[in-house]
């Protein structure tokens, strides 16, 4: 049985590698030819208006293809290479072109399709080329009678064809093993160029511990916030009550004492109550007993809108990458109610290789925006500190799909 699963791995694997390398040859040659044509001729029409404009998006449609890039990569390498870019600006249009254009990995991303048009797609070409000849001499003693007489391969000998079969098998052999190496050589490439080079991992480090710093300086901010204007507000309110409640009992006013009891005894239950939410807010004891499927569908339990939710995890994530999960779920259910104006949600999470994949999505008018100082924004930063990202759709008019996506190999 074990030896079973091994060799179905190898022929998976194998077949992913020759699928990888192979498609390096249309695609590499497709995208030299459209983003030379693309750039030439934003070049030449550059003193006119339509040639800046076109050249922008030439930027943008490789930056888009080199993503791709870096997802097919997981063929090879497991899983797909880490994004390289600086963080954009969070406004202004013109102030993200222009980061875009300043950014090194995006003409490192160019670098790479002058790469792919050129070792990749030599590559590729051998790869399918040995391939067909591997075809062609495995077939031929089926195939050989059915050349016209007087062609080369219609007056193979059938003992000839036998022979090229043989031969044929062996090429075989030799370019499954053969293409392993290549693969992983044009997938070294294609990491070197479009993955982040050790000072840009250094950069975005800092940029997780800046965003860490952040996110906690925000988390004790509102824990303050809600002391200071929820429990010890209660608390002030308790006292008083009791105070008066005491001074009626000194002059002989049980009767007036008793309604001031009743309610010293209402905010004290309300002031127990916030207590619970302000503890369940800093970390929930369901999280840490019972796991994220039983504390996400205890938010959902609480949620004003009506929240389907679906967690597909195998075992248990990290906690650090598990907690952020929870909260990454907790802020966007509470902006879904406060703000969305949504009829229904839907809460999704699964794993994706290494990765933990979080998907919030509602019906609701959209528009939101990762704003500073948003809960948007502290979703953004507790994900950016453990080196994951957050992707937000919110068109005008909805629906709106906030995806974290968190890394597990903490």
């Amino acid at each position: 049985m074990l030896d079973g699963r091994i060799t179905a791995n190898a022929i998976a694997r194998g077949w992913r590698e020759f699928v990888y390398v192979a498609l390096c040859l249309p695609i590499g040659l497709f995208w030299a030819f459209w983003l030379t044509l693309a750039i030439v001729l934003g070049l030449a029409l550059s003193f006119v208006l339509i040639g800046l404009p076109m050249l922008v998006v030439t930027v943008l449609v490789w930056r888009r293809v080199a993503a791709w890039e870096r997802e097919r990569a997981a063929l090879v390498l497991g899983a797909p290479i880490a994004p390289p870019y600086a963080p954009l600006p969070r406004e202004g249009a013109w102030r993200r072109l222009w980061a875009r254009l300043r950014d090194r990995a995006t003409w490192k991303d160019l670098g790479w399709f002058g790469v792919l048009a050129t070792a990749g797609a030599a590559a590729g070409l051998v790869v399918v080329a040995l391939w067909a000849l591997v075809v062609l001499a495995v077939t031929l003693p089926l195939t050989a009678s059915t050349f016209p007489a007087g062609t080369t391969i219609g007056d193979v000998s059938l003992a000839v064809a036998l022979v090229a079969a043989v031969a044929g098998i062996a090429l075989a052999a030799a370019t499954v093993a053969g293409t392993g190496p290549l693969a992983a050589g044009v997938a070294a490439l294609a990491r070197a160029l479009l993955g982040p080079d050790p000072e840009e991992r250094v950069a975005r480090l800092e940029h997780s511990r800046a965003s860490a710093v952040g996110a906690t300086e925000a988390t004790l901010r509102r824990i303050e916030r809600d002391l200071h204007d929820g429990a010890q507000h209660r608390l002030v309110a308790i006292a008083l009550d009791l105070g008066r409640a005491r001074e009626k009992l000194a002059h002989g006013d049980p009767a007036g004492a008793e309604p001031l009891v009743v309610q010293a005894h209402d905010e004290a239950k309300r002031a127990m109550a916030e207590l619970r939410d302000l503890v369940r807010g800093i970390h929930p004891s369901i999280l840490t007993d019972r796991g994220l499927d039983a504390a996400v569908s205890a938010l959902a339990g609480r949620s004003p809108v009506p929240v389907a939710v679906s967690v597909d995890l195998p075992r248990r994530p990290p906690a650090a990458a598990e907690t952020a999960a929870y909260y990454v779920v907790a802020e966007a259910l509470t902006n879904v109610a406060k703000h969305a104006g949504a009829r229904e949600a839907t809460v999704e999470i699964a794993r994706d290789g290494d990765d933990l994949v979080v998907a919030v999505t509602d019906d609701g008018r959209g528009g939101a925006l990762r704003a500073p100082g948003s809960g948007l924004e502290g979703i953004g930063q507790r994900v950016d500190a453990l080196g994951g990202r957050l992707e937000l759709q919110s068109p005008s008019g909805g629906p709106t799909k906030l995806k974290a996506v968190i890394p597990c190999e903490l």
